[in-house]
């Protein structure tokens, strides 16, 4: 079978359509990718020995904009563009995994009559997904609470796929740090966050104080502005970006994160205690969403940013080291992540199904 992807804009949209594509390729399965030029889809798919296809997608801006009046028509000709792609290379299923890169692909799926087929990550599912959501013939959602928003839809919860783990031979004594002692992992994703990066600033004599050591990425844009302020400090690994981060998380007692999906799916898969500052201009605040059922799961504590400051984080990590036990009890009772291999053997049954009707 040949099943066309469809998702971009963030590494959350492209990483489980690139997982779910390697167990097809397993089987023996062919995969293309549709999306933007110089984009990450771009960049991941390729860099995974996938075909990509171009089209040139646009997104609806939230608040009032000008480059709005454009969008209408770059939908159109983005949808044209999908269509032609689709007939030229006729896959088996479309599968999309949400973000605006993934609207012109599915309207075009529709048109032609394709089996379509979603993924969605987040907790409130983004506005393709709601706005599609009765004309996928499956939607593998990622957290019970998007079943209340999808209520007419057929909805499966695999989870998040994740990306086999590399092997890797990293230690934490190679960027000076004790095998032996605790670890708290401050992460505002790959771009870094300055809230959460100025409450790590002033808390961090605290921080080591109490015993713990830091791994501290700040993302690229401010990584001098706070490590000039400290430098050569014992007990602490600050960095901009690193290619050994996944290894790093094997090491991470407690985590100080955002709440984007693929970041909960790599906590819950090392069985990290969190606590989870959503990025407030998410879309649709999905991130708050997110956090929320983390809490109420009972493997993360969630700190708005509003609240966010130096005495705010400290007390929070008191809160959650205090019942350290029990949280990742509850998350060592959490399924292991399976979510790439089950949602490809049900994509596949689906699809086989409906060619014997």
């Amino acid at each position: 079978m040949k099943i066309a992807f469809g998702g971009g804009g963030t590494g959350g949209h492209v990483v489980p359509a690139l997982a779910i594509a390697n167990q097809l390729k397993l089987k023996n399965h062919e995969t293309i990718f549709i999306g933007n030029a110089n984009s990450i889809e771009e960049r991941l798919s390729l860099a995974d020995g996938n075909s990509f296809h171009v089209i040139r997608v646009q997104k609806l801006y939230r608040s009032l904009s000008i480059r709005n009046i454009l969008f209408p028509y770059l939908l159109l000709r983005a949808v044209l563009t999908a269509r032609s792609i689709l007939n030229r290379e006729k896959p088996d299923a479309v599968f999309c995994t949400g973000g605006f890169v993934s609207g012109p692909v599915a309207i075009a799926a529709l048109l032609l009559h394709i089996p379509l087929f979603c993924h969605e990550s987040n907790s409130y599912p983004g506005l393709v997904t709601r706005v599609l959501s009765k004309h996928f013939m499956c939607i593998y959602i990622s957290f019970e609470a998007s079943r209340k928003y999808l209520r007419n839809s057929r909805c499966q919860n695999f989870g998040i796929p994740i990306q086999a783990p590399q092997s890797s031979a990293f230690k934490l004594s190679s960027i000076g740090l004790d095998e032996l002692k605790p670890i708290v992992m401050i992460s505002g994703g790959s771009q870094g966050s300055f809230a959460i990066n100025e409450a790590i600033d002033a808390a961090l004599p605290e921080l080591l104080e109490k015993g713990y050591q830091v791994l501290w990425q700040t993302g690229k844009a401010t990584y001098h502005r706070f490590a000039d302020k400290h430098p050569a400090v014992k007990g602490l690994y600050i960095f901009g970006f690193s290619p050994d981060l996944a290894q790093m998380l094997k090491h991470v007692d407690i985590a100080i994160t955002r709440a984007g999906a693929m970041t909960i799916a790599e906590l819950e898969e090392n069985r990290i205690p969190s606590i989870l500052i959503p990025l407030p201009g998410a879309a649709e605040n999905h991130q708050y969403y997110n956090a929320i059922e983390q809490q109420d799961k009972g493997v993360a504590f969630l700190l708005e940013q509003k609240y966010l400051n130096s005495n705010s984080l400290l007390e929070s990590l008191d809160t959650l080291a205090g019942s350290l036990d029990d949280y990742k009890a509850k998350l060592c009772s959490l399924p292991s992540n399976e979510a790439a291999s089950k949602i490809t053997n049900d994509l596949l049954g689906q699809i086989q199904d409906r060619d014997k009707q």
